[in-house]
């Protein structure tokens, strides 16, 4: 474009040019030429927007070029195919239209076989017009969309995107997947991956996600869940399915497991087999669930309690870590995990530093005393006795002070009751419904000592269970475990750890 020259110039812009080949804009380009042939103008400068929608908000280099040289009055005329390669958004065809009308340029459409005639309020009504019609169709197609999405949910039908952890079973077919979609055709990778039939559970994933509900429901911290986790290696759906992360456009490392995933996961509908649609339930038991309601329901109710603690601090790594007490102190001080001089972990009283018991034969030792005591056939004796709950009745009436507190919302606004009066009606239903949340809570929670009432094999469970489950039976065993000085030489002896009995009417646990 020669300086200071105005320059008759076409606008070519394909939404969906995949294999950037340029085919679409070639065969625009070519159709601009021809008519501005037809009113004896020659075409000497195109700007060419390859695989870019023309929505508002979505950078167009080349537009954005056009725009710039028309402001600075390089433009005498442009010709388009159709008003909707300009523009699908009314509000910036607006700005556009008084841009060129105040340089003065003409536009030019193949669609419309001729010039808008932008000195003419008619002719700037039809520039506007096509591409209201144009935005019209475009929201049309998105209505349509939005509703096959919302029957895909109501059926119960796997809507695509992100696989949800616990869920997708190989179906034996596979289906060719272009893992770097942008990059120029000939430099495309393609790879097989296998089609999953994702209303079936995963089920290495949704035993995970059933003994993550357990153990926190039987008193298990999160961040022990997430140490187990990562002890064991267990790998996200990303690392699964091998999907890359990126942020801010940059490919990022997968950063492994996080509460918040897990209470995500716990939580969703999904879980207990609803299907979801914008955060609604659309479909109650769409699929075989992989935990039921009433746990999910508890998990709610005590992810949401205030008084519990969210910030993970120090994860015990050892069993019997701030359990075990220490016997010189023998005032109820407990022990904690340092190494010693020759770099062996040991337990040494948490307020004194006394002792150093050698964690692996102290934890060998006491596993010997609590399998012992949990192979008896009285097993089932040590588990709290649990309480009778209607939690039918109680999931009624629920559902009843829910609808009172609609109920009263809707004569606050007819005014039928004052703000006060609300306040006061919401305050009194938001206490019992609390006090009811809580109660089938409890009556999801079990112990952790529930599945030693009927195993056959006390040893081979035990041994089966995370730290943070082993833990939290030894804390439920009416025992307590101290550690007696290691006496000289540092040797270690199972005769310096103590056993006593809590409860007068059990069995010394160290004797069985």
């Amino acid at each position: 474009m020669v300086a200071g020259e105005q320059a008759d110039v076409d606008y070519c812009r394909v939404s969906m040019d995949r294999a950037h080949g340029g085919e679409g804009e070639g065969s625009q380009h070519e159709e601009n030429v021809e008519l501005a042939q037809d009113f004896d103008r020659e075409i000497t400068a195109s700007y060419v927007d390859n695989d870019v929608s023309a929505y508002s908000g979505v950078q167009r280099p080349e537009y954005e070029r056009l725009c710039r040289d028309i402001e600075r009055g390089a433009i005498a005329s442009v010709t388009f195919w159709h008003a909707n390669r300009l523009h699908r958004d009314i509000e910036q065809a607006s700005q556009f239209l008084r841009l060129v009308r105040t340089h003065g340029v003409r536009l030019f459409s193949v669609a419309k076989g001729g010039e808008y005639n932008l000195n003419r309020s008619a002719g700037r009504q039809d520039f506007l017009s096509d591409t209201l019609k144009s935005q019209g169709e475009s929201d049309e197609r998105g209505d349509r969309i939005a509703l096959a999405r919302k029957r895909q949910a109501r059926n119960g039908d796997f809507g695509g995107g992100v696989r949800p952890y616990g869920w997708g079973v190989d179906t034996g077919r596979v289906r060719s997947v272009c893992t770097n979609p942008k990059a120029p055709a000939m430099e495309r990778v393609y790879e097989e991956r296998p089609v999953l039939h994702m209303s079936q559970h995963n089920p290495t994933e949704a035993a995970e996600i059933r003994s993550w509900a357990d153990d926190i429901l039987a008193g298990v911290p999160l961040a022990q869940v997430l140490r187990d986790l990562a002890k064991r290696q267990v790998p996200t759906v990303s690392q699964t399915d091998g999907r890359s992360l990126r942020r801010n456009g940059k490919q990022s490392r997968h950063g492994g497991w996080n509460s918040a995933t897990l209470r995500q996961i716990l939580t969703s509908p999904r879980t207990s087999g609803h299907r979801v649609h914008h955060g609604r339930i659309v479909r109650r038991y769409a699929y075989e669930p992989i935990i039921d309601e009433d746990k999910r329901q508890a998990l709610i109710t005590l992810f949401s309690n205030p008084a519990r603690k969210n910030t993970p601090g120090n994860t015990p790594k050892w069993l019997g870590s701030l359990i075990y007490r220490c016997g010189v102190c023998d005032d109820g001080a407990r022990v904690s995990v340092r190494n010693n001089s020759r770099g062996t972990p040991c337990y040494r009283c948490h307020a004194r530093n006394h002792s150093q018991h050698p964690v692996t034969m102290v934890d060998e030792h006491v596993q010997e005393i609590v399998v012992a005591r949990l192979s008896r056939a009285d097993a089932a004796d040590l588990i709290p006795g649990a309480r009778e709950v209607d939690v039918g009745a109680l999931r009624e009436e629920l559902r009843i002070l829910d609808e009172r507190k609609v109920d009263a919302a809707q004569r606050f606004a007819a005014g039928s009751i004052d703000g006060t009066q609300l306040e006061t009606i919401t305050a009194t239903l938001e206490q019992r419904m609390g006090a009811i949340r809580a109660e089938l809570a409890d009556s999801a929670a079990q112990s952790p000592l529930a599945e030693f009432a009927y195993t056959t094999d006390a040893r081979r469970l035990w041994r089966s269970l995370p730290l943070g489950r082993k833990r939290e039976i030894l804390k439920l065993l009416p025992i307590t475990i101290t550690l007696l000085p290691i006496g000289r030489g540092g040797r270690f002896s199972s005769d310096r750890i103590r056993i006593d009995r809590v409860d007068p009417t059990a069995t010394d646990a160290g004797a069985g």
